[in-house]
């Protein structure tokens, strides 16, 4: 009894102290008078003071509570020393990881903490260094995708590689990473390489496989009959293989669900467009049903309600669904409406006409050419730009 009252006090102590050394409850009683009791006690004891020990690392450096340390201890039992998690810890730091970021990388594969920080993590940062990726972009990747840095060094720059040489530019795959960022983590072998090998039979050459790889990577990485299925939809749309649009209409369908479809020809059924209409603008601009049923339905009721103009004549005219409302749409159907009132621009007064320049030609045809006899249009124009643009924040 006395020796559970001495052990307790002990953990106690060390507990509210300092962190723990493994030997510290060993040591306690090897000054204890020895019995065979006493040496059962002491190797308990010593187990408890290793669990104690990592325990307190994973809790005091690593922030970790109560629940999770639990579940990392399993796969830490290696640890002896604060000397390699400490160099992993100091070396993911000295790149700018967070608490809350080394803590989710610790979590999902604890053993990292055992690792050799100069011989295992460095050559697979340093191959990202050499990619392009600044050191931010690498805390993004990792953030996002923590199980990438366990592959292999080797892998990582066999990968790097092989994109590389798809996207013809080490610029081109930062840019895919940055928007995909398991694109290092797919199986070239067991995905990619068939996935192209599908693509190509189906009259896609390396220009049109660039746009995909730009776009919709994640096209290259799905399953292969679900990829097959997604070509049998964009044929079965009217889009055959050896169209022009046929890869563009297979990045738009590839995020836009049978069902979501459905929902939004029976949208624009209530602004009087036939199936056949619905379709025909899809095989013109794939785009726009990527956009929400609200964001649709919002350009629709201002193109026909504020700026006057037929469902149908939208229709042959899909591109105006994707354009902007807030800082397109209804800033430069106001300047428009503005210079007709005062009795200019009669003839250029044609929707897709100005809609379709470049916000510079926009501002030079109609505003600065008009600006000595209408000064005002300038701020007109700005404060069209700003109320919409801060009234789209809220919506």
């Amino acid at each position: 009894m006395k020796r559970l009252y001495h052990f307790s006090f002990f953990c106690k102590t060390v507990s509210s102290t300092r962190s723990p050394h493994p030997n510290d409850a060993a040591l306690l009683f090897a000054i204890l008078p020895y019995s065979p009791s006493a040496a059962a006690a002491a190797a308990a004891a010593s187990a408890t003071g290793k669990y104690m020990f990592r325990a307190q690392y994973l809790i005091h450096s690593c922030g970790f509570d109560q629940e999770k340390t639990t579940e990392a201890l399993k796969l830490l039992k290696g640890i002896q020393s604060l000397q390699q998690p400490d160099s992993v810890l100091a070396f993911l730091k000295s790149y700018g990881f967070d608490d809350a970021s080394v803590k989710r990388l610790l979590l999902y594969f604890p053993k990292y903490r055992l690792w050799d920080a100069e011989k295992t993590l460095a050559p697979k940062f340093r191959a990202y260094e050499d990619l392009g990726l600044s050191p931010s972009d690498i805390v993004h990747l990792f953030r996002k995708n923590p199980s990438s840095i366990r592959m292999k060094h080797e892998r990582i720059v066999s990968k790097i590689e092989f994109w590389q040489g798809l996207l013809s530019s080490k610029d081109a795959l930062v840019k895919s990473i940055k928007r995909n960022r398991g694109i290092l983590t797919w199986s070239i072998e067991k995905r990619i390489q068939p996935n192209l090998e599908l693509l190509r039979e189906c009259g896609l050459d390396d220009q049109k496989l660039a746009y995909i790889l730009r776009n919709r990577p994640m096209i290259l990485s799905l399953n292969a009959d679900f990829l097959k299925s997604l070509v049998s939809r964009v044929e079965d749309l009217g889009v055959p293989q050896i169209s022009g649009m046929f890869h563009c209409t297979l990045c738009a369908l590839v995020t836009v669900s049978p069902e979501k479809f459905n929902t939004q020809m029976e949208l624009f059924r209530s602004f009087g467009w036939s199936e056949a209409d619905f379709v025909a603008a899809f095989q013109k601009c794939p785009t726009f049903p990527l956009k929400s049923s609200m964001a649709l339905q919002r350009r629709m009721e201002f193109l026909i309600n504020e700026a006057g103009y037929a469902s149908s004549y939208i229709a042959i005219r899909p591109i105006l669904l994707v354009m902007s409302l807030e800082r397109r749409l209804i800033p430069r159907h106001g300047i428009l409406a503005t210079l007709r009132s005062r009795g200019h621009c009669e003839n250029d007064y044609k929707l897709t006409a100005y809609m379709m320049l470049t916000e510079a030609k926009f501002v030079e045809k109609y505003i600065i050419l008009y600006k000595d006899r209408y000064p005002d249009l300038s701020e007109l124009y700005a404060s069209l730009n700003h109320s919409n643009a801060s009234d789209s924040g809220h919506q």
